[in-house]
């Protein structure tokens, strides 16, 4: 028997020196070819074969190359080929081709591993001497697989393999599933034992059964083998006869009861695999339970589905990474494609996933995402937003814009609350990826019909908080003037926490906005929340006036820092994301953005002009008694005209002097363009209330139920006898000042009035093309 083996082997080297030479390949005739690491490949001293490393010509796909040229055991290889053509099982290596000759056989199948190496590694990969409880339980599934396939084979095919060992037992590469090989010994369980594996093979005496009376049956031959193979599993190959398996050694506790019937010296007395089956260690192993449902996942019940996914993705961590990603994963893609599964697969699915490089979850999982979010279930699309966060990652800008996002937009009209909210919440996520027209056109519209018209306060407040959030991405073109009219809107919503939302986004976007801005439009609109009804919003009312008031007196203080105030504007710039942005996002520019930036040629020019010259202080204090004067006659003049209550004026000397040359220039300071009205068609002449009861962000013009009571609606008109004002301007023409109510707002007129840009589908058109603010399109009558 020695000297055979030395044969073979010598006959391999001759072989392989043959074939790296440049002699004749006996496989040239197949579609397969020998890898050049084979020549390290070494004889198995359990099994007849030789194993090499091979892969298919046409498309590279590795494979498993068994090749026998020993005289001696030609006809067992042969017997064992034809074997492996006609048993197909999950369990039994795959056959692919093969060829043989008179001094050889090579057979092909799919990749594999023997056991033995398969558990070297696992115990080399972490380090360690014994198996720890991820193996274990990935043992116990492959012993599962092990008894599974032996039981087709005795009761189903009437064979035993005769020669169990960890060398005759293959891994699979691509799903870790533990199978039959080297079938060269199979024979039917209805006969005497023909080839002993110890009488060609030495190294397979120590498998050898003790010897009893009548011998023993095929079928009691192949569970005292699963039994060696138990222990040679936890022990390693230290067994010299039959007598070394009584000693448990390393054999899990839940595991030695039934080991111990495996190995029964009475033949007739060793269980049989059902109950090996039934064992604690493999009945009670969650991986076991886990991958047998999902096989069977098309005879489960919708109810016994929806249980078992809800507690999957928990397990799933008990589980070792390389099953979960080869064997468990491939299960899953299959209960959602066939076993309708549904929506329940997903957070399990998404989990996973995380565990794939970046071009499998492209290939394998993003598909099925674009898929699932056409899909007109709403459990489906909402499980989709909710695990949003978790994929987001790995889906690229065109497939967002082209293939989700029209998709996830329907979630702004569903019915139902929930999916709404998850919607808005969601384009915290996909801002980033987002196109200029799906961003600042499309999204926008869909986040102005929110605000204005969803019957859910929680809805319209998430909606303020995602804005200002995203609020950098914007185009500089549209954004400060956009945020002003929906965080002024929002400041009147008859819900308390969106109000306080508004503020505090208008806080957080103050980068956003211009001096003229702020102290024109966005103060009146915080002072006005400072009397508001719950003291939330009052407390964020005050907050917001300091941060705001504080760097109007810098800039006061130091005009030269107006343009370094301003800065952010009109940059497109996104570097600088709040610390409670999520942190994966790449804040890529849009190509418009980048456009924009390319046309901008001349110097940033602060948006309010500030001096701090003496000469201008000391020259006025001679004009300041006249005008102090002409200002009180002329008040005391229209009361007496018209009967109204007089009207106190205050002055100071700065802003006199002040409003003297705006009016030569006729150009209008930040804040003396609400009280002189010098031209009532100029669009700088509104109130920031003007902008938001135009309908700047949302399209209803009206708010039913309103609690507030909104001073910018009570004109003289309706209330003649009590309007009393008291006005904080200087010097003014006499029609100036002829109605009192300097900051009401005049109810509709026959006049042409100008509608807000954002009220219009025109206005996005105009934007779309456009590089600068737009101007306003449109008159509301």
């Amino acid at each position: 028997m020695k000297n055979n083996h030395n044969t073979s082997s010598y006959g391999c080297i001759k072989m392989w020196g043959s074939f790296f030479s440049g002699g004749k390949d006996p496989l040239k005739d197949l579609g397969y070819e020998i890898l050049p690491d084979s020549q390290q490949t070494t004889n198995n001293p359990r099994s007849i074969w030789t194993i090499l490393n091979g892969k298919k010509k046409t498309t590279g796909d590795l494979v498993t190359i068994f090749s026998c040229q020993n005289d001696a055991h030609i006809q067992l290889a042969k017997a064992a080929l034809k074997r492996m053509k006609t048993l197909r099982h999950p369990n039994i290596l795959i056959y692919l081709d093969s060829v043989e000759t008179d001094k050889s056989v090579y057979v092909v199948t799919e990749k594999a591993v023997t056991l033995e190496t398969y558990l070297n590694e696992l115990k080399s990969n972490n380090n360690v001497t014994d198996f720890n409880s991820e193996h274990l339980l990935e043992i116990a599934w492959g012993l599962q697989q092990l008894c599974r396939v032996l039981i087709f084979l005795h009761d189903d095919c009437k064979l035993s393999h005769g020669n169990i060992n960890t060398d005759t037992i293959f891994v699979d590469a691509k799903s870790c599933d533990w199978k039959l090989g080297c079938l060269e010994f199979v024979q039917s369980i209805n006969e005497a034992q023909i080839n002993l594996p110890s009488r060609f093979l030495p190294a397979c005496q120590r498998y050898e059964p003790p010897s009893k009376k009548g011998g023993d049956s095929q079928k009691a031959r192949d569970i005292w083998l699963v039994g060696t193979l138990i222990w040679e599993i936890f022990n390693g190959n230290g067994a010299t006869s039959a007598t070394s398996y009584r000693q448990l050694g390393s054999i899990p506790r839940p595991l030695s009861a039934a080991y111990g019937e495996l190995i029964n010296p009475n033949p007739s007395l060793r269980s049989s695999l059902d109950k090996l089956l039934q064992s604690p260690f493999i009945q009670n192993n969650s991986l076991v339970e886990c991958l047998l449902f999902l096989e069977q996942i098309q005879l489960k019940d919708p109810g016994e589905k929806q249980t078992f996914f809800t507690s999957l993705s928990d397990k799933v961590d008990q589980f070792p990474s390389h099953i979960n990603e080869r064997k468990l994963l491939p299960l899953l893609f299959n209960a959602y494609e066939f076993g309708s599964s549904g929506s329940a697969v997903l957070p399990t699915l998404f989990k996973l996933g995380k565990r794939l490089s970046d071009n499998d979850y492209k290939k394998r999982i993003v598909p099925i995402i674009t898929k699932l979010f056409a899909s007109t279930d709403r459990m489906t699309r909402f499980r989709l937003l909710q695990q949003l966060d978790s994929y987001v990652e790995h889906l690229t800008p065109a497939v967002v814009n082209d293939d989700i996002f029209t998709n996830i937009c329907t979630g702004f009209t569903d019915q139902e609350p929930a999916i709404r909210e998850a919607t808005v919440k969601a384009m915290l996520y996909l801002t980033p990826k987002l196109n200029y027209k799906n961003l600042n056109i499309e999204l926008m519209k869909h986040f102005s019909r929110l605000q204005t018209s969803d019957d859910q306060g929680v809805i319209r407040t998430n909606t303020i908080v995602c804005l200002g959030k995203i609020a950098a991405h914007l185009n500089p073109s549209i954004r400060g003037r956009l945020l002003i009219s929906a965080f002024g809107r929002g400041t009147q919503d008859p819900f308390g926490p969106s109000r306080q939302a508004s503020l505090y986004a208008l806080n957080h976007s103050e980068r956003f906005f211009t001096l003229k801005d702020i102290a024109t439009k966005i103060l009146p609109i915080a002072c006005h929340a400072t009397i508001d009804p719950e003291l939330d919003v009052r407390q964020q009312a005050f907050k917001t006036i300091q941060v705001f008031v504080k760097k109007l007196e810098t800039v006061s203080e130091k005009p030269e820092l107006a343009i370094e105030m301003e800065k952010d504007v009109s940059s497109s710039n996104v570097g600088g994301i709040a610390a409670n942005e999520t942190s994966w996002t790449s804040w890529a520019l849009t190509s418009l953005s980048s456009n924009i930036g390319k046309l901008t040629t001349k110097p940033q020019q602060p948006s309010v002009n500030l001096t701090l010259a003496k000469s201008d202080s000391q020259n006025a204090l001679a004009n300041t008694s006249t005008t102090t004067t002409t200002t009180t006659t002329t008040a005391k003049a229209e009361t007496s005209n018209n009967g109204q209550p007089p009207i106190t004026t205050k002055t100071t000397t700065k802003l006199q002097i002040k409003v003297e040359k705006e009016e030569q220039d006729r150009q209008s300071s930040a804040l003396a363009s609400y009280f002189n009205k010098i031209n009532d068609n100029d669009e700088e002449d509104k109130t920031p209330w003007d902008d938001i009861k135009s309908n700047d962000w949302g399209d209803s013009l009206e708010t039913e139920d309103d609690k507030w009571d909104d001073f910018s609606a009570t004109t003289l008109s309706s209330q003649p006898a009590k309007a009393t004002t008291t006005t904080t301007t200087t010097t003014t023409k006499s029609s100036s000042v002829s109605n009192p109510s300097s900051w009401a707002q005049d109810k509709p007129s026959s006049t042409s009035q100008k509608k807000n840009d954002w009220d219009s589908d025109a206005f996005f058109d105009d934007v779309l093309t456009s590089a600068t603010k737009p101007k306003p399109k449109t008159s509301r009558h």
